[in-house]
């Protein structure tokens, strides 16, 4: 496998490379800037590695404690963690579920405290945003993992093959 650098180096790379062709099939740098930012997000914080102490885990600071139980229920480059699609979806499915109990602690301060109107007020901008936005997000996210995996596999490949 390659090291934490060497994926850290690919996602540098492939940021600008996926930004403009976002940018050029769209014909609207906005995408491009959606579809990079999120590839680089996909790199260096929600990795496929997440399963164990790594770089990107490291990243996550203080907050990197959530990831805890996200490596006990995953073995290593596994298919749940390491599989196209599958890999990214759960991902963003157990960060969501964090999002959301985060979300419904401020929901219940901002009640407790006579907020919930400011919380609620926030919350109905978010309906206004153009849905492609996640598709952009989400294609970023999946290509920043398919690099990481496609690099993981030729370097086991190209090991084996030197053997």
């Amino acid at each position: 496998m390659p090291s934490g650098r060497t994926h850290d180096r690919l996602t540098w790379i492939g940021m600008p490379l996926v930004g403009f062709t976002a940018s050029a099939l769209t014909r609207d740098w906005i995408w491009g800037v959606i579809a990079s930012s999120s590839f680089g997000i996909g790199g260096f914080l929600l990795s496929p590695d997440l399963d164990t102490p790594s770089l990107p885990y490291y990243r996550w600071g203080w907050l990197r404690g959530i990831w805890l139980p996200y490596q006990k229920a995953f073995h290593h480059r596994s298919f749940w963690t390491h599989g196209p699609l599958v890999g990214t979806l759960i991902r963003l499915l157990y960060l969501g579920l964090w999002l959301g109990l985060g979300l419904g602690l401020v929901a219940g301060v901002a009640t407790f405290t006579g907020h919930l109107p400011l919380v609620q007020a926030w919350l109905h901008r978010w309906q206004g945003i153009d849905w492609r936005w996640g598709v952009a997000i989400a294609l970023g996210l999946e290509l920043s993992a398919l690099l990481h995996v496609t690099s993981d596999w030729v370097v086991s490949q190209w090991r084996r093959w030197h053997r």
